[in-house]
């Protein structure tokens, strides 16, 4: 979606459980090497920059899904990002054509047909990752873990990025 990667200013619904609290991080033992970080998902406060939260990422493909109502037509949208380190767009897939959504893909993209569904494959840095609350269109983190509602973070601007993970050098 064209103003997706512009403003970004998704929205958010109420909470769900298995997202953890952030870990206290402390040196290893004297005379210890350090175990190599996992690759993780972080979520902080945009204003404030709090760490809010953090879920494991295959650390050979980092990416996660976002999901979301579309404003107008009330349909699911899902907005797949790949952490290169930062994030990249690089799959969209949604239902119905109206305000926001791709008719045809532009250049470098593909418009793919399934069905009521479409998928637009496409490869948009999107810098920072921001997500904002805006209750009405539920914005979720699609998880192995499950679905977690972004706004149950507490916070009205989320910022994700990868962390610790080889692919993306952080």
């Amino acid at each position: 979606m064209r103003w997706l990667a512009a403003a970004l200013t998704l929205g958010v619904g109420a909470g769900v459980a298995g997202h953890s609290a952030p870990a206290a991080q402390r040196p290893p033992p004297e005379g210890m090497a350090a175990a190599a970080a996992p690759c993780e998902l972080r979520a902080v406060d945009a204003r404030s920059q709090r760490e809010l939260s953090r879920w494991p990422l295959n650390p050979a493909a980092p990416e996660v899904r976002l999901a979301f109502e579309h404003s107008v037509l009330g349909t699911t949208v899902i907005d797949r990002y790949r952490f290169t380190p930062d994030a990249v767009l690089v799959e969209e897939e949604f239902e119905g054509e109206g305000y926001g959504l791709p008719a045809a893909p532009g250049p470098g993209e593909q418009l793919l047909r399934e069905g009521t569904r479409q998928r637009l494959l496409l490869h948009r840095p999107v810098v920072p990752l921001t997500v904002r609350s805006v209750p009405s269109q539920r914005m979720r983190l699609l998880l192995p873990q499950g679905e977690l509602l972004v706004a149950s973070l507490g916070a009205a601007s989320v910022t994700l990025e990868a962390i610790g993970c080889l692919a993306t050098s952080r």
